[in-house]
């Protein structure tokens, strides 16, 4: 008995070690809930099951409200204004009984300044001292929500701003995804925005010139400026500029921030500034090499018209000497031809009508096209007047007509158009050698072979043909191209192989007066003459040529080397000096500034300028001067003796 109370006292004894210690872990799991809760930094709170009354509260959640702790037990949120919607806590009795806890319910609680805060509610069933109770915790998200909120807007900010953007845009990850697009660069693929966020599927024409340059990107991370040609079905191949950057988050993620610019305009344009500037070259030097062989074929054929006059026409040499006469005409042609390329041929202008003018060519029109192409005229009523050189009109249409019928083999119609047109700033955009106004239109079209646009690029160039070898010598159009530019107008030309060509000629428009064509210098034996003629001419073949030329027809003929040589005769010679015929541009002193110092001391004295190229002195923009009288090198022996005839008479 003794052994069995003994027993029982060692195990009542176990008993009492084993409940002390589990109210030992009891006391310190207390302590450490306790410790939790007074110190979360998240708002916790004990309330009765049911009614909501707080049993206790931790700090965060008393000072929230701007209370203090022992001022809230026993009360409600609703007592004390803390909550906004009454029906709070029936939502939570429902969702107890529901699911037996609450978990991340989003509501509004007023914080002691008196604002609304977003917190996240949750809350679960507990005992304390027997009684069931609620433990409650609150979050509040009001600054993480804001800033989401934010983040949205700077969402909607940044798309508002790169759709407003008209080039297109992009953003893609490492596996070429995109992430982001404007409205322009879905535009541009032609494909909506959700068909394409998050894939890396494309059209290929579009896809992968991007991929490769991507792919180096992401491999090198040095911004790259690309461009490149879309082959886009709707808008045919376009040119792209594409600028592309390396985007890297702190996690070490590599995304492409791309950029792209339509410059299929620019690059058009930039084609046609280059073009303009190699023409302008071009002509400087046909217009320079042009007035130096003038100079040459002045003497050559002077001298060649005098060797045949003092030849006898059974002359063995005679037929030899005729054909140097001729190859030096010839000469001459391609030179004033390569001056009207160069815009160095001086204009003698009038106002002009186009109608009249192709009405007046007409006869001769027909006569060099073959049988088998019609000539068509379309004038319009009411054209405009131009200011332009008459001879220089005809010979552009010449030159187009000839060119239109070496295009038409079988036969077709050569058209020519005129029409008033005008244009304004937007054509001029797309059009850079133009300038806003009124113009007339001269157009001539055939329906011959056409060209294709490397042709097109290079037909205004001297010595560029299509033609066989001998059949042309390329000036054709390139003299066309530099009298009309010569003449402030411009020129296109449209073609495609097959389809027959048109040139489309565009003159300024001008006030009105009276069309009339120029009449033909006097001529014959009248030409002769007794006056007194002082020659300045820098050039000793050709002054001793027109000194010759001229004592022959009865004048006497002082010669001079330059302008101050000339003044020193002029103020030593006893008799009259009627006229001085002298070259526009001499070293010293120019021809214009010896005719004005001339006429201060010798009044009444009359000029005539001779000159193989343009020059300020005279002319502007290659138009002489009005009562200024000019004889263009290389002249002829008659050409001279009339020319001095009509000054003196005039």
């Amino acid at each position: 008995m003794k052994k069995e109370l003994e027993d029982l006292r060692r195990k009542v004894a176990g008993l009492e070690m084993e409940c002390e210690r589990l109210q030992e872990s009891l006391r310190q799991s207390e302590e450490r809930f306790f410790k939790v809760f007074h110190t979360s930094p998240n708002m916790m709170a004990i309330h009765t099951l049911g009614g909501g009354r707080f049993v206790d509260l931790n700090e965060a959640a008393a000072s929230f409200g701007g209370f203090k702790r022992e001022d809230l037990i026993g009360q409600t949120l609703a007592d004390r204004g803390l909550i906004e919607d009454p029906s709070l806590q029936e939502v939570v009795d429902r969702e107890l009984q529901r699911a037996g806890r609450v978990h991340n319910l989003e509501t509004k609680l007023r914080a002691k300044n008196g604002e609304m805060h977003t917190v996240l509610f949750s809350a679960d069933p507990i005992t304390l001292d027997n009684e069931p109770c609620l433990l409650t915790v609150s979050v509040d998200i009001t600054e993480r929500e804001e800033k989401t909120e934010a983040l949205e807007r700077a969402k909607d900010y940044l798309n508002r701003i790169i759709n407003c953007i008209g080039d297109p845009i992009f953003v893609k990850d490492r596996d070429h995804r995109f992430i982001l697009l404007n409205d322009a660069m879905c535009a541009f693929i032609g494909t909506p925005r959700e068909e394409l966020l998050g894939v890396a599927e494309m059209p290929l024409t579009v896809a992968k010139p991007l991929w490769e340059q991507e792919e180096a990107l992401f491999e090198t991370g040095k911004e790259t400026i690309t461009e490149d040609e879309f082959p886009l079905a709707e808008n045919g191949p376009r040119i792209m500029m594409t600028k592309k950057s390396l985007l890297i988050d702190k996690n070490g993620n590599k995304q492409i921030v791309g950029v792209l610019r339509d410059v299929t305009e620019y690059k058009r344009l930039e084609a046609q500034f280059r073009q303009a500037q190699k023409m302008e070259a071009i002509g400087v030097l046909a217009g320079g090499v042009a007035h130096d062989f003038n100079n040459l074929l002045s003497v050559i054929n002077g001298y060649s018209e005098l060797a045949l006059q003092n030849l006898a026409h059974d002359s063995p040499i005679r037929s030899s000497v005729q054909k140097i006469m001729r190859a030096g005409q010839s000469a001459a042609a391609l030179t004033s031809q390569l001056l009207a390329f160069g815009r160095k041929q001086i204009l003698q202008p009038e106002i002009l009508d186009l109608n009249d003018i192709i009405a007046q060519m007409s006869s001769m029109l027909r006569r060099i096209i073959r049988e088998s192409i019609e000539l068509v005229a379309i004038p319009q009523p009411g054209l405009g007047a131009i200011h332009a050189d008459p001879g220089q009109i005809q010979q552009i249409v010449m030159n187009l007509a000839v060119n239109a019928r070496d295009a038409m083999l079988q036969g077709g119609h050569l058209t020519l158009e005129t029409a008033n047109v005008h244009f304004d700033e937007e054509y001029i955009g797309k059009h850079p050698e133009a300038k806003a106004g009124s113009y007339v239109m001269l157009a001539i079209s055939d329906d011959g072979i056409g060209m294709d646009a490397a042709t097109q690029a290079r037909i205004f160039e001297p010595f560029f043909t299509t033609k066989e070898k001998g059949k042309g010598t390329g000036l054709g159009l390139a003299t066309v191209y530099g009298i009309v530019k010569q003449s402030n107008g411009f020129i296109w030309v449209y073609s495609e192989p097959g389809k027959g060509t048109t040139f489309k000629v565009y003159f300024p428009r001008v006030e009105g007066g009276v069309p009339r064509l120029t009449g033909e210098s006097p001529s014959g034996p009248g030409a002769q003459g007794v006056e007194t003629v002082l020659i300045a001419e820098d050039q000793p073949a050709v002054r001793a040529l027109a000194a010759h030329v001229l004592r022959e027809q009865g004048y006497t003929a002082l010669e001079a080397s330059n302008g101050q040589e000339a003044l020193e005769m002029a103020a030593k010679y006893a008799g009259e000096i009627h006229l001085v015929l002298t070259d526009v541009i001499m070293p010293g002193m120019s021809g214009a500034t010896l005719v004005s110092r001339l006429a201060a001391v010798r009044p009444g004295i009359k000029s005539l300028y001779i000159s193989g190229y343009t020059d300020n002195a005279i002319v502007h923009s290659g138009m002489l001067d009005s009562g200024v009288a000019f004889l263009q090198k290389p002249f002829t022996i008659e050409s001279l003796a009339c020319k001095v005839r009509e000054v003196l008479d005039s």
